[in-house]
């Protein structure tokens, strides 16, 4: 996928689950001023920005009126529209969330690569 998927392209491509954004909308709603949130194994996601960014997300945030299920809602569209940045993986060794990185067999050692 190109580095300008939504959060919501990577969550339908299965490499972001589901509970990775509802952890990144009850942290926000917690901490309204987190930034380099880790989302998934491979990505992070700037929360902060992506809810100001979003067109209506901040007004909602704002209002005094609105409920926990349409602050909760606000964010969660917010942050499905905001592009995720990858993280960089250790090289031959570990990626983050325990995954073996590329060339993790060692030199020399073949390894096949899933085309999709």
């Amino acid at each position: 996928m190109p580095d300008e998927a939504t959060l919501w392209d990577l969550v339908i491509d299965e490499r972001i689950a589901i509970e990775d954004l509802s952890a990144a909308v009850d942290l926000y709603l917690a901490d309204p001023t987190t930034q380099d949130h880790p989302i998934g194994p491979h990505h992070s996601l700037d929360l902060a920005a992506a809810v100001a960014a979003h067109a209506v997300a901040p007004a909602t945030m704002r209002d005094g009126e609105a409920d926990e299920p349409a602050r909760r809602m606000a964010v969660r569209a917010a942050l499905l529209m905001a592009r995720p940045t990858a993280r960089a993986r250790p090289r031959g060794g570990q990626a983050p969330g325990g995954c073996p990185g590329p060339g993790a067999a060692g030199p020399g050692v073949a390894t096949r690569r899933r085309r999709r």
